[in-house]
């Protein structure tokens, strides 16, 4: 069923934006995803509240942040290596990546989903080919 796949929100910095978007719109509660990344918490928290509200009403399922301005720095793309094994089950049930913003990050982001998703035999070309995989970046 299409629109039960889940869906893998990956971004840093503005990029939430469009992704903020997704979850707002998924009223239908589909599985999503969000895995966000930022500086700090205190200043860049951004949808922090809408993203609580979103997870309650499960519009989101799991949100994921990475800070890197912190005692304990860390990038989008650790917080997704953290979470490969879960990360490869939700591809290989059929879901679908959209990643959003610069252009650093998304380079870092595709690598890691490579070795995330290359001991499953899933490459990045694959999903893209399948209509699975989108980036927006800039």
């Amino acid at each position: 069923m299409p629109g039960r796949r889940p869906v893998i929100l990956i971004g840093a910095g503005s990029g939430i934006g469009p992704l903020a978007g997704f979850a707002r719109a998924n009223k239908a509660c589909r599985p999503m995803h969000l895995y966000f990344g930022t500086r700090h918490p205190a200043s860049d928290a951004l949808y922090a509240e809408e993203l609580a509200n979103w997870k309650e009403g499960g519009q989101l399922t799991s949100v994921s942040n990475a800070y890197s301005r912190t005692a304990t720095p860390a990038y989008v793309q650790d917080i997704l290596r953290k979470d490969a094994n879960r990360l490869g089950k939700l591809v290989a049930d059929g879901g679908q990546i959209l990643v959003c913003g610069g252009r650093e990050m998304a380079a870092g982001v595709a690598a890691a989903l490579a070795d995330i998703l290359a001991p499953q035999g899933i490459g990045l070309a694959t999903l893209k080919a399948e209509g699975r995989y989108a980036e927006d970046v800039y």
